[in-house]
């Protein structure tokens, strides 16, 4: 084979892998917009922040996880309680559960730690902080009550005239203490929340970040979300693993279905020079129509492209199953490539094509004209005698 003839059979195969990533996309997303799974992985991911490696349920880490979660700790499970988290999310339309949020701003993440982790019996809020985190003990209103107690006790034994000093600072202090124990018993019924437990290591860390802080809550606030950001990252890089994962389940499954066999594919291109031909028209005619590129990870973009998509496959699929001829090797191999090549995703296969397609206009010059003496200033003289 020349040189062109290679180049446009790797144009056709190209253009052919674009079309069904874009095709396996677009059913990836429909797919894991229904299940809520951009919800499910970030789950996943603030419960192996909130939780010990013993408390967290290995399922999250599996690529079922794009399909159903757990939560496998008490601090998670408040977490997501909490108001400014809970009515973030919708309810799913396919799925079994209740949706969770797809995205949390580290401002609200930050938030919602600190609200949970200060709320306590203590006036002083960083105190509530520390109760939390195991660093001073947790306020107890028994024991406001037996100072109460105590404290009816002793007046009960004084004589309001002879003791009129002390008489008066006990009342007072007694009617302070049973103002403190209505407002922190009022504040304790009013929770919202359950009471939840903080794992060791999980405890440690924000320990930690309460004593970098140096007991200061916006300096608190501030390396909470720098620490959710970090593990941000992770988490997208959890999610996409597991979308390529299925988006080759889903290759595998478009390519078994339209007999897209990447192996018979370019042995039928080498040999016929029609079909190479239509292939790299219609290349060239897509990246035309579609000089901004395309867009894998949005969703309506993607149902923009689905109509021309669908109509080149169609178009295209009556073409490679009229290829008769066989090859030697095993079919299912060329399957798998092709499976393997979708799961690239349409952008990188669009880059591509796009480069090839101008490295063939550039083999391609045309003839140039023979130009016209006239038009150069050239004049043709001839020799005399």
């Amino acid at each position: 084979m020349t040189g062109l003839v290679v180049l446009d059979v790797f144009i056709s195969l190209i253009f052919i892998f674009l079309l069904y990533s874009l095709f396996a996309t677009t059913i990836v997303e429909s797919v894991t917009s229904s299940f809520g799974s951009r919800g499910k992985n970030l789950l996943a991911g603030i419960d192996r922040m909130l939780s010990d490696d013993g408390n967290t349920n290995r399922f999250n880490y599996t690529f079922l996880n794009l399909f159903i979660a757990f939560r496998g700790n008490g601090f998670t499970e408040a977490f997501y309680k909490h108001p400014s988290i809970k009515f973030l999310a919708q309810k799913g339309l396919v799925s079994l559960a209740t949706s969770r949020p797809s995205y949390i701003a580290p401002e609200r993440f930050s938030a919602a730690m600190i609200d949970l982790l200060r709320s306590g019996d203590y006036d002083d809020e960083g105190e509530n902080i520390s109760a939390s985190l195991g660093i001073i003990p947790r306020f107890d209103l028994k024991e406001l009550q037996g100072r109460i107690d105590q404290l009816e006790s002793d007046i009960s034994q004084l004589d309001a005239k002879k003791d009129l000093f002390e008489f008066e600072a006990f009342s007072e202090e007694l009617a302070y203490l049973k103002g403190d124990l209505q407002k922190k018993a009022n504040r304790s019924s009013a929770e919202i929340l359950q009471p939840f437990t903080i794992d060791k290591e999980t405890n440690y860390q924000l320990k930690s970040l309460w004593y970098d802080a140096a007991n200061d809550i916006d300096k608190f606030r501030a390396l909470i979300e720098k620490w959710y950001n970090e593990q941000m990252d992770r988490i997208v890089g959890w999610y996409k693993r597991k979308v390529t994962f299925l988006t080759f389940l889903v290759g595998l499954g478009l390519a078994i279905a339209f007999k897209v066999d990447t192996i018979q594919i370019a042995s039928d291109l080498s040999k016929n020079e029609d079909m190479r031909a239509m292939f790299v028209a219609g290349a060239t005619e897509f990246l035309a129509q579609h000089p901004d590129g395309v867009d894998a990870e949005t969703f309506t973009k993607q149902k923009q492209y689905m109509d021309s998509v669908k109509s080149e496959i169609a178009k295209y699929n009556a073409v490679l199953s009229s290829q008769k001829e066989e090859t030697d090797t095993w079919p299912g191999f060329g399957y798998l490539i092709t499976a393997f090549a979708i799961s690239l995703g349409g952008p990188f296969w669009f880059d591509l094509l796009n480069k090839l397609v101008k490295i063939r206009s550039s083999l391609q010059m045309p003839v140039a004209a023979k130009e016209d003496p006239r038009k150069t200033g050239a004049v043709e003289t001839k020799a005399v005698g």
